[in-house]
């Protein structure tokens, strides 16, 4: 819940920026019909994912207690989210055909991903993988095992303190949730299938078949548009995983009664900023998707020199 409240005010900066940058072409139907219907297809199935996944997310954020109560379940939520955007998008993909009418024609062309991969979101989700990979790695390092028995769920530390009436005496501490290996197996786990339907929706944005040649520059704006999407899903799941992971490992370093090292410290309080970061981040990410770029169709005739205007004036 703190995570949540220390993240609205970076998700609400993300939104303004989405909203600012959203970006709506305009087209005529009669034009580029073909890229039109495909535009809307893949976009309703995005939607329908995006609505499925964040049902699942809100049932293993709110179950997840029940069936497991030490939170491994209830991690699993961010993934459960972009999955099930990805899962939409790849069934749109797959069924999106152009219209075929009684003329064909092709082009002889070798479609890449690279042709339509933007840059910028593929840093995105680039550096904030390797943030969680770090994050998950240090967990995993750090992690020690609780009073139960259970490994890589506490964060210990030893020290020597000075007794007035022992002198030197050995004492430490153990506090938990750490995100070690006892969460850190299940969330590799799940953000494996979450790559391996990346890939599987990206494949199938690429290899799409093609409208009409009058539409291919607006198709190929359309393929880029939908790979942003998939790796804009992948990033809110890796920054919503890392947003709570990483307020869990600030708040066990810095909950000792033991002085933290020079690296605990640092680690701590990089943590503690990213943890708000990255999860109003997700949250930004999360609108944009739902405000993503669209296709406008306007098939009004365009006016003519010396018609009446909306006032009764001629125009120019």
């Amino acid at each position: 819940m703190r995570v949540a409240i220390f993240a609205v005010p970076f998700a609400l900066v993300g939104l303004v920026v989405a909203l600012m940058r959203r970006v709506v072409v305009t087209v005529a139907l009669s034009e580029h019909g073909g890229v039109v219907e495909i535009a809307r297809h893949t976009r309703r199935w995005r939607l329908v994912g995006l609505l499925l996944g964040g049902v699942a997310a809100v049932l293993l954020l709110q179950g997840g207690q029940q069936v497991d109560a030490l939170g491994r379940v209830t991690a699993l939520a961010p993934t459960a989210l972009g999955a099930g955007i990805l899962i939409g998008t790849i069934i749109g993909e797959l069924t999106a055909r152009p219209k075929v009418g009684i003329r064909r024609s092709a082009t002889v062309e070798t479609r890449t991903l690279r042709a339509v991969l933007p840059r910028g979101r593929a840093i995105t989700l680039a550096m904030s993988s390797t943030l969680l990979a770090g994050a998950l790695a240090v967990g995993a390092a750090w992690g020690s095992a609780d009073d139960l028995g259970r490994a890589g769920r506490s964060f210990t530390q030893t020290c020597t303190v000075i007794d007035p009436d022992l002198g030197p005496v050995l004492m430490g501490s153990s506090r938990g949730p750490w995100p070690g290996s006892f969460y850190v197996v299940p969330i590799t786990v799940a953000l494996v299938v979450l790559t391996g339907l990346v890939a599987l929706a990206l494949r199938a944005i690429v290899t799409r078949p093609r409208p009409g040649l009058d539409s291919h520059a607006l198709d190929t704006m359309l393929r880029r548009w939908s790979v942003g999407n998939v790796l804009t899903a992948a990033t809110v799941t890796v920054l919503g995983t890392l947003g709570p992971l990483a307020v869990f490992m600030a708040s066990a370093i810095f909950g000792g009664s033991c002085p933290n090292s020079a690296v605990e410290t640092v680690v701590a309080g990089v943590a503690l900023v990213i943890g708000p970061v990255a999860a109003g981040a997700a949250f930004a990410l999360l609108a944009s998707l739902v405000l993503t770029p669209s296709i406008r169709v306007d098939d009004l005739p365009p006016s003519r020199s010396g018609a009446a205007a909306a006032l009764g004036a001629p125009l120019p």
